[in-house]
């Protein structure tokens, strides 16, 4: 057995023995429909009896008092795992690397841990002054995600969930986080995908409306945020999309009824503040998109009618902004 591996399982039963508290905090919201399941009170116990320890063995602990209580929350499939990677030595790995990019801003995660689940209910009034008939019955998660996500749906239990990964919004944010329309980006997605329909076209088309309308969204319920607060990481995505919006709508349109992962990857993920297309730039040039049609419809017709039926605005939306039609992110 492995030396670090034997030390660390007798520190684990007694942690275990000793604590009733690191039981998972889970109650029903204040809002019948929906169950909050928190992790991070089970978290910060872990976190109090192991920080002492050195960075791989407290990633070892992780594994065997968090990973391994909670499974649901801790799979390949909520962490997107790669297929052919071994889920316990990427669950060690990957939380002593993200330790390694927060451990300076651990006080910052605790305070936004503090507060984040406590102001779900008020977050969720001002979404439903727009969106009153959000109907969602299943569970929100919050948690330390190992890199995972900062929010984002996962299918938990075979049933669609809402997740926050707390260190990565501390990652992503810092002492900038303003979770109010972070909470409505992702919960705008839920109420989106309950006028989902099972013929979505093929293509990064779908993606960029999706991105593009819940970051729109959470800018005009959120008319005082902006730059990291609605568009998020790299900072310096907005400001080099807008500085060319036509030569990057051209990309994008060359490539928005392609099924690769590569393509898939350049528009809408990544932190490369250099990358010949920005990072992430699909939320930015979807939100452009989604600006221009709500000028002709409101927020609750665009959630509701499905992407099919609006391609051609959409495209018409596209081919405007790359002919040159002059722009903002206000």
């Amino acid at each position: 057995m492995n030396p670090l591996l034997r030390r660390a399982l007798p520190l684990a039963a007694a942690i275990l023995l000793s604590s009733a508290a690191a039981a998972a905090d889970v109650k029903p919201a204040a809002t019948p429909g929906y169950r909050v399941v928190n992790l991070m009170p089970a978290y910060w116990d872990f976190y109090a009896k192991t920080r002492h320890l050195s960075p791989e063995a407290q990633a070892e602990q992780f594994k065997l008092l968090m990973a391994k209580r909670y499974p649901d929350a801790y799979s390949a499939n909520v962490l997107s795992i790669p297929e052919g990677k071994q889920l316990d030595a990427e669950v060690v790995r990957r939380y002593a690397l993200v330790q390694g990019m927060i451990g300076t801003k651990m006080d910052v995660m605790r305070s936004v841990s503090d507060r984040i689940g406590k102001d779900l209910q008020k977050y969720e009034t001002a979404f439903r002054k727009t969106f009153p008939d959000l109907a969602y019955d299943g569970e929100i998660y919050f948690m330390h995600s190992i890199g995972g996500f900062d929010g984002g749906l996962r299918d938990v239990k075979g049933k669609r969930a809402l997740l926050f990964g707390l260190d990565m919004i501390t990652y992503v944010y810092g002492t900038d986080a303003d979770p109010q329309p972070f909470f409505h980006h992702e919960l705008f997605h839920l109420y989106h995908h309950q006028f989902d329909t099972k013929d979505q076209p093929a293509g990064l088309l779908p993606a960029l409306w999706a991105e593009g309308l819940a970051t729109y969204v959470a800018q005009a319920l959120n008319p005082g945020s902006g730059g990291v607060a609605i568009f998020g990481l790299p900072r310096s995505t907005p400001k080099r999309v807008v500085a060319d919006v036509p030569a990057f709508i051209k990309g994008f349109r060359a490539v928005m009824d392609s099924t690769s992962s590569e393509d898939y990857r350049r528009y809408f993920m990544g932190k490369d503040e250099d990358a010949a297309v920005p990072a992430r730039s699909g939320y930015v040039l979807g939100y452009l998109v989604a600006k221009k049609l709500a000028k002709r419809h409101t927020l609750q017709e665009l959630a509701h009618t499905p992407v099919r039926q609006l391609r051609p605005e959409i495209e018409q939306a596209l081919a405007e902004l790359e002919a040159g039609e002059a722009v903002s992110l206000d």
